[in-house]
């Protein structure tokens, strides 16, 4: 997993922004907690050459959110996983606070107090691909707060 320290945060060091804090529940020393943005955007840079090669990766956003959030219910967030230098993207959107009526729920709740969403998966080839992005971007009209970035995790997977 990549922290949230080894992102790249939009305004991650603007203390108006976003803060970074200490959380038990993480298994690293800071999070990120985001005060107020509009523009909501994170990126995380992956060198494939410490990922096993031939093997099918799927990036995960892992996640909280505080009592007082807004605007992931109102836009979905754009996410995209694809090699730096590639016009080759397959991006998706989600909402990351659905309301709970609506099917299907693409977040998990990991069990240990945080969730997670895919945000999409590449093919490990030889393990010398370059780099991989994992990016997660909303740069809409609504105003954005309330979330906690532990970070962007990678793990094989199999089957489809």
């Amino acid at each position: 997993m990549v922290g949230a320290r080894g992102l790249s945060i939009a305004w991650g060091d603007s203390p108006q922004y976003w803060n970074w804090l200490s959380l038990r529940q993480s298994r690293f020393p800071a999070v990120a907690k985001l005060r107020e943005v509009w523009w909501f955007e994170i990126i995380a840079r992956i060198e494939t050459r410490i990922l096993s090669s031939k093997t099918n990766y799927a990036a995960y956003l892992v996640f909280k959110f505080v009592k007082s959030r807004q605007g992931f219910d109102a836009r979905p967030i754009e996410f995209d996983v694809y090699f730096e230098g590639s016009n080759n993207h397959k991006r998706r959107s989600a909402l990351l606070d659905p309301p709970t009526n609506v099917s299907p729920q693409l977040s998990q709740d990991k069990g240990d107090g945080w969730t997670e969403i895919e945000m999409g998966e590449f093919f490990n080839e030889n393990g010398d691909d370059g780099t991989a992005v994992c990016k997660l971007c909303e740069s809409g009209s609504v105003q954005k707060r309330g979330i906690i970035i532990q970070g962007i995790e990678l793990r094989p997977k199999y089957g489809k």
